[in-house]
């Protein structure tokens, strides 16, 4: 496949794919791919763990401009869009837990990490980190909520072949996208939001509530409302699913 790479041992695909940016000019959708990453890394510093060799670790780059710095998270649908739309491909029904994990049914398939690189009032780059479980068997104990590929379907999966099934999706909907359509994208990422319907329990600051999804914006903001009538709006990791 076109430029892709493949490292065998990595700190970080994300980072590495940033020592090489900043080297030379990259085209889009050129994606580092790895065995094992030494520092793997999840949203907000947490760390994404996972077994060498069997599952997907990989990050690539999009030439990003056509997407305003504050409807960013118009890239991060595209992205969970295209993975849903890749694993279906395998049979498989998926779905987006808000901003951008991937979920089957109440386990976690997938995560996503997206680094922007802003020059002036344009959104330069993005580089969009993935790990993903393909032929993982067992997960550590804090890993309660996980799954693979592998688990799901009961057979052992090509690794590369999802990869380059991921990246076609992914490159197919963003060539397509146009930011005066963005609505029938949103339209789309809700279809595929996990728990889009009916109420479920919340938390925030150890507080439990009953709500359900009303929207998600362009700039991520899921707003919710309450079983007591009240609309409450909140960014990323301001608010959790009670799992």
């Amino acid at each position: 496949m076109q430029n892709v790479i493949k490292i065998p041992k990595i700190d970080s695909t994300n980072l590495y794919l940033r020592r090489l940016l900043n080297k030379s000019d990259l085209p889009s959708f050129f994606c580092v791919s790895t065995d094992f990453q030494t520092s793997g890394r999840g949203q907000q510093g947490t760390i994404w763990e996972a077994n060498r060799g069997e599952n997907l670790l990989f990050s690539f780059l999009i030439h990003s401009e056509k997407i305003p710095p504050d409807k960013q998270f118009l890239l991060s649908e595209i992205v969970s869009i295209g993975i849903c739309n890749a694993l279906k491909n395998n049979g498989l029904n998926t779905t987006i837990k808000w901003a951008n994990d991937i979920f089957f049914e109440d386990k976690k398939l997938a995560g996503i990490l997206i680094e922007t690189i802003i020059s002036g009032d344009k959104m330069k780059y993005a580089i969009v980190g993935v790990g993903l479980n393909i032929n993982q068997m067992e997960f550590s104990k804090n890993l309660s909520n996980a799954v693979s590929l592998r688990q799901i379907l009961g057979k052992k999966l090509d690794c590369q072949v999802i990869l380059e099934n991921i990246l076609k999706e992914i490159s197919l909907l963003f060539e397509n996208f146009d930011i005066r359509n963005s609505d029938d994208l949103q339209k789309k990422y809700f279809e595929l939001l996990y728990r889009n319907s009916g109420y479920h329990f919340f938390e925030k600051n150890n507080e439990k509530f009953y709500a359900k999804i009303l929207s998600v914006s362009s700039d991520g903001c899921l707003k919710l409302l309450t079983d007591k009538g009240l609309e409450k709006n909140f960014y990323f990791k301001e608010v959790r699913f009670m799992l």
